[in-house]
């Protein structure tokens, strides 16, 4: 092997590079990075951004006015609005439907969940309107016919559906 080396420069180059990357390491007194320092690179390329996770969820029905009991002691009477509250996960959705005339005027808002950036669109079959979120996450959409329509609350990390909200049908 020594008289290959003598012979082949390319070889005992190699080998020069090689015995000094060892006695580098073998002589390296630097200290260890941070454990939450390298925690922090391992999780920049383990992540995958949240713009493109969006989570999707269909909200169920909770509580429906229109089925509740009266009071004891009130008369039962012919209302104008109608109260709904939809659940999805950790989130509530207060919805609140308001007859108008020939039309229904959609509001609501949601609890328990940052809106910054929200929006809710009601989505028919012959109409769609929609509308942001304000500060306290409170929606009013614009009056809309009787139908069967879809609403949909966009937050920045998910989507919430409640599907099949009948108005005046």
């Amino acid at each position: 092997m020594n008289a290959h080396l003598t012979a082949c420069s390319q070889c005992s180059e190699a080998l020069d590079r090689l015995t000094h990357v060892i006695e580098l390491m073998r002589t390296d007194d630097s200290e260890s990075a941070p454990r939450d320092a390298l925690a922090y690179a391992r999780a920049i390329f383990q992540r995958t951004p949240a713009s493109s996770i969006l989570r999707r969820i269909v909200a169920a029905l909770s509580f429906d006015s229109a089925t509740a009991a009266p009071e004891f002691g009130m008369r039962s009477a012919q209302s104008t609005s109608h109260q709904l509250l939809f659940t999805a996960e950790e989130v509530d959705i207060d919805v609140r439907v308001l007859a108008q005339a020939d039309n229904w005027v959609v509001s609501g808002q949601i609890l328990g969940s940052s809106c910054a950036e929200g929006r809710v669109e009601l989505t028919g079959a012959e109409k769609q309107v929609s509308a942001p979120l304000n500060d306290l996450c409170e929606f009013n959409l614009s009056p809309v016919g009787a139908g069967v329509y879809q609403l949909s609350l966009r937050l920045p990390d998910r989507e919430i559906e409640i599907q099949n909200l009948r108005l005046g049908v």
